[in-house]
């Protein structure tokens, strides 16, 4: 009987393809991932081949508005959230149905492409239902929502600056936050 040889031949080679398959892995992370997730670039590669401009923008967010509502209690926040610019972005409450939605956003001027549409719980289909979708520079209004799941806003920059606005929000929620 012949015996084929494998390329794994011993311990030690296996030892070294695997500290190998490490170092890439590390490689990978500091000039790959940390700069396009995390906004980290401690080489300065990231931003070379730009990647940083992937990282989300952190909003400014107060604590109290992470909090579920769950006494029944209408809850009242403001975000100040920046939208990069030729980019777009999605911000998200769950909410019941039948809930009430109160709502006023606006930019320092500048127009925005908007979605403002809600996705049911549960769905795999990828139904969503649009209750505004237009450009402009504000919007406000209240919400009957028709079906529980997440709702929010899909906002997109086509200008060469970022643009930031005010959400002010009030009801029964849970702040699902950027997506």
């Amino acid at each position: 009987m012949n015996k084929t040889e494998h390329p794994i031949q011993s311990t030690k080679t296996l030892l070294i393809a695997s500290f190998g398959a490490l170092v890439l892995a590390i490689v990978i992370l500091v000039l790959a991932v940390l700069p396009a997730e995390y906004g980290i670039d401690p080489t300065g590669i990231g931003k070379k081949l730009g990647l940083t401009a992937l990282a989300p923008v952190e909003d400014k967010i107060e604590t109290a508005s992470l909090a579920v509502c769950e006494s029944g209690e209408e809850q009242n926040d403001t975000v100040e959230i920046t939208v990069p610019a030729k980019s777009g972005l999605e911000y998200k409450f769950h909410m019941q149905k039948d809930a009430v939605f109160v709502f006023d956003w606006r930019t320092d001027g500048k127009a925005l492409f908007f979605d403002f549409h809600g996705e049911p719980q549960g769905d795999t289909t990828g139904y969503f239902k649009s209750y505004e979708e237009t450009t402009k520079s504000n919007s406000a209004g209240t919400q009957i929502i028709p079906f529980t799941g997440s709702h929010g806003w899909y906002w997109k920059n086509e200008s060469s600056s970022s643009i930031t606005l005010v959400l002010n929000t009030k009801g029964e929620y849970q702040v699902l936050g950027r997506r």
